[in-house]
């Protein structure tokens, strides 16, 4: 019983060891919660602009919004790719430092606002100023219909800038509201060799148990 008890913790070890390095967030304000905007429901930053902590506005303006006028997807605030209106706009990350050849994964809320008929919204990521990935929400319902997109890309430099920008998307363009909030990047949650060995050894060491058992 006691080597079953020892295997078993060594694996949930392991397996916790893999999830708390997935879940270190390497962006920072990915919840755009800096600087706080209080009293106001909204505030526009120009092309340029660095005040949104971790984040460079590019292309035009960029809508900082608080979720007292439009529900947020994580925290009190998110933004508006679309600024007031148009497209091309967003925001690119600071450098975040990344191992060339290793797998990182993205993920972040994209929102619909459901008003005067604009029911879709589509972004583009970019990675290292490469070309976008699209990424497009069909509204389902509610006053703001948050979804979780997410996409794996392998670093190759040894810093990284990611850029997310409203974009026009045929039927599916929205020219008024573009939500992003929640943008998290970590390392894919591939264990390292050693992480296996440790897993495995304490499978074997149940299935030895079992076998002692049966015996």
């Amino acid at each position: 019983m006691k080597l079953i008890k020892t295997s078993i913790i060594a694996s949930l070890l392991a397996l916790s060891a893999v999830n708390a390095q997935a879940e270190t967030n390497l962006l920072i304000n990915g919840s755009f919660e800096e600087p706080q905007i209080p009293g106001m429901v909204w505030k526009i930053f120009g092309s340029g602009s660095t005040a949104i902590t971790g984040w460079t506005v590019v292309g035009d303006d960029t809508q900082l919004t608080r979720t007292e006028f439009v529900p947020a997807a994580h925290g009190t605030q998110w933004i508006d790719l679309t600024g007031i209106y148009g497209y091309n706009k967003g925001l690119r990350s600071d450098a975040v430092a990344t191992t060339i050849g290793q797998s990182y994964e993205l993920s972040f809320d994209l929102g619909d606002y459901y008003a005067q008929g604009f029911q879709t919204s589509t972004l583009g990521v970019s990675i290292n100023g490469g070309a976008n990935t699209l990424f497009t929400n069909i509204y389902e319902g509610g006053v703001m219909d948050w979804e979780r997109k997410s996409f794996r890309f392998t670093a190759n430099s040894a810093s990284t800038h990611i850029t997310f920008l409203g974009v026009e998307n045929g039927a599916l363009s929205n020219n008024a509201v573009i939500g992003l909030d929640n943008v998290v990047l970590n390392t894919s949650p591939v264990p390292e060799p050693s992480t296996y060995a440790m897993m495995l050894a304490g499978l074997f060491g149940v299935a030895a148990f079992a076998r002692r058992k049966r015996g």
